[in-house]
Order: structure tokens, then sequence, then C-alpha cells
């Protein structure tokens, strides 16, 4: 069945149309690598892998917005790609000090609707080529906010506010993930929202507005 869904829609590349994969090995090399950010004290660190712009942020708005969920795959594998070439201290790290991988959370009306948390389906992936635990239920999202996209700085701020809550006792070491790192709003209240006794870093596919 698989075979036959290829061949009536066959994957092709975002960026050059090519067909075999969502993001060709051409236009993968002409993607902007974005370097780790140190300067929040309330984190480790931050690694926004590229910049969020050109094929990275088509190949994002194909996940979350054209809801083609089979794209985590090779985003997963892009991932722990640049991870092992270009953070291998820090990935030897985590895996050595045991840290899990806590993607950031949809309310469960969005997710319902989109059929999936682009956040949490690429973390699966990215676990299992790395070797880290992935824990989706740590923290949840209990207010359906307005989509951030759609808002401006001043209302992304005012419309994430306390939108989340922990579950249950958090690991020692954490990795917030998600796909895509803007204002940080989102990331930031979950931070608030973590004991300070805990070691986090955050992981995002890509890093710009």
């Amino acid at each position: 069945m698989g075979i036959i869904v290829e061949m009536v829609f066959p994957k092709t590349c975002v960026g050059c149309g090519k067909i075999g994969q969502y993001l060709c090995e051409k236009c993968q090399n002409k993607i902007e690598i974005i370097g780790a950010d140190y300067k929040n004290k309330k984190v480790e660190g931050r690694i926004g892998l590229f910049k969020y712009h050109g094929v990275i942020k088509d190949l994002i708005s194909l996940v979350k917005f054209e809801l083609v969920s089979e794209a985590k795959t090779e985003i997963g594998k892009m991932i722990a790609e640049q991870l092992r070439e270009n953070y291998p201290n820090i990935l030897e790290y985590w895996v050595k000090n045991k840290f899990v991988i806590v993607p950031v959370p949809l309310h469960w009306r969005r997710k319902n609707w989109r059929g999936f948390n682009q956040a949490e389906i690429i973390a699966n992936e990215v676990g299992k080529i790395i070797n880290l635990k992935i824990n989706n239920n740590l923290i949840i999202r209990f207010k359906n906010t307005k989509k951030q996209v759609t808002s401006n700085k001043i209302e992304r701020s005012i419309n994430i506010k306390d939108a989340f809550k922990t579950v249950g006792k958090l690991p020692k070491n954490i990795i917030i993930f998600d796909d895509v790192w803007t204002t940080g709003n989102t990331i930031k209240n979950i931070i608030k929202i973590i004991p300070k006794n805990r070691k986090i870093w955050v992981l995002t596919l890509a890093t710009g507005n």
C-alpha cells in the first residue's frame, strides 16, 4: 500500500521539486547552519540547528500546516546527523547523563484537529537515533491559545503566558524540543514551570523570526 501511495503521491523536495525526498541532499547542503547559544542563564545551552528561512521554513510548513507527517523521518535524521557532526561532545554529555527529551506540547484540541504534534513525532525519531528517552506526558498545555504564527510579538507573549503545567515528577536532566524558536516565548514559559534544580537544554530544528 505504501508503494502505491508513493507512486501516486511521490515525495518531492520542497527546495527544487526533485522526486525522492522531502529535502534532497543538494538542497540540504544549502541550508544555513547556526551555532549553540549559552546566553540564557536558566538553561545550560540552546541549540537551534538551522536558520528559519528558505527550504527549512518550507519543510516545517509541510509538516505543521500541510500535515505531511511522513517528513518526520527525514527531519529526525537531519537533526541527529547535525548533532553528531557539530555537537559530538554535547551529545555524549546528554547520553552519559541520561537526558530526557520533552517535546513542546499542543493543546489536546489542536492535536486532535491536526492528528499529531509535530514536535512530538520529530522528537520520537531523533530519540530513536541518538538513543535518548522521550517523554510526551511530563508537560501539558491546558490553555488553548491562539496560533502563535498569526500573532505579533506582544500578542505572542500574552497569548502563551501560564499556558503550561507539569504532570508528575520531572527528570533531573531535560531537553525541551520544538520545531522552531522564533520569539522563544513558548519555551521560556515552559522553563518557568520547571523546578530550579533541573539541568535544562533547548533543542530546535530552526531559529528565526
